[in-house]
């Protein structure tokens, strides 16, 4: 009885959650950002020897590398700690359904949000970019490749900044430094360190996914990237659960 209550307070956090990070002024925020990936993507498109390759690295650069960790950054930090600080979340502690229960619920949520959202920016951004250039080349299968990559990018982002936001008052500074010195400066120094991010196994996936532009060379195997990732946000939402079970609100 009591398992039964817990999935059914997932179900209900999960949907609650979902409707709440997309309000209407979100997404005229969201749409401001599609305009712009759309802009940079046509602006690459039109000059000249545009090539499906050009067209893969900018998806790479803006939408896989930078926004969606930076999406993932924002909603996930703010989602659980913003209703710590408004005093919101007592309604989800003192309810009958067990903490670890309502975590796993955000972090759905936070999940299935950040899909649709990065989903539609490489959709968006893929299809600006063949339209204009007139690129031969397998479009769909380059798009479809990188809105695959993104959402297991999704995944793995979201249980971690999920995590900074129950476990610190101030998860934008060590969720900010970690996008851009962690992922992005030591990501991209040469040698095994930058092996340790999210964006290199991210990047090895792709590689057997999207056969255009500098992510195709990415060695590696992508079933080990997988399972690494797959381990990551695991132990990230475990963690999260456990600290947001035993976390005292004032």
């Amino acid at each position: 009885m009591e398992f039964d209550t817990n999935i059914t307070g997932l179900k209900a956090l999960f949907l609650f959650s979902g409707r709440k990070m997309l309000v209407k002024r979100r997404w005229l925020l969201f749409a401001l950002l599609v305009l712009l990936v759309v802009g940079v993507m046509g602006y690459g498109a039109s000059q000249q020897g545009a090539n499906a390759g050009d067209g893969s690295d900018m998806l790479d650069l803006f939408v896989l590398t930078f926004l969606l960790p930076v999406l993932a950054l924002i909603y996930g930090a703010s989602m659980i700690r913003n209703e710590i600080d408004d005093r919101s979340i007592i309604q989800v502690i003192t309810s009958p359904i067990d903490r670890r229960f309502s975590y796993v619920g955000y972090y759905l949520a936070l999940v299935l949000v950040m899909m649709i959202l990065i989903s539609i920016l490489a959709v968006m951004g893929g299809t600006t970019f063949f339209l204009v250039s007139g690129a031969s080349g397998d479009a769909v299968g380059m798009v479809g490749g990188y809105v695959v990559v993104c959402c297991i990018g999704a995944v793995a982002y979201s249980s971690l900044f999920l995590l900074f936001g129950v476990a610190m008052k101030q998860p934008l500074y060590l969720g900010l430094f970690y996008v851009f010195i962690w992922e992005y400066f030591v990501g991209t120094v040469p040698g095994a360190i930058g092996q340790y991010t999210i964006r290199h196994q991210l990047h090895v996936i792709g590689s057997g996914l999207i056969k255009s532009g500098s992510i195709s060379g990415v060695g590696g195997d992508g079933g080990i990237a997988t399972i690494i990732l797959i381990f990551v946000a695991a132990a990230s939402v475990l963690l999260g659960a456990l600290i947001f079970w035993n976390k005292e609100v004032a």
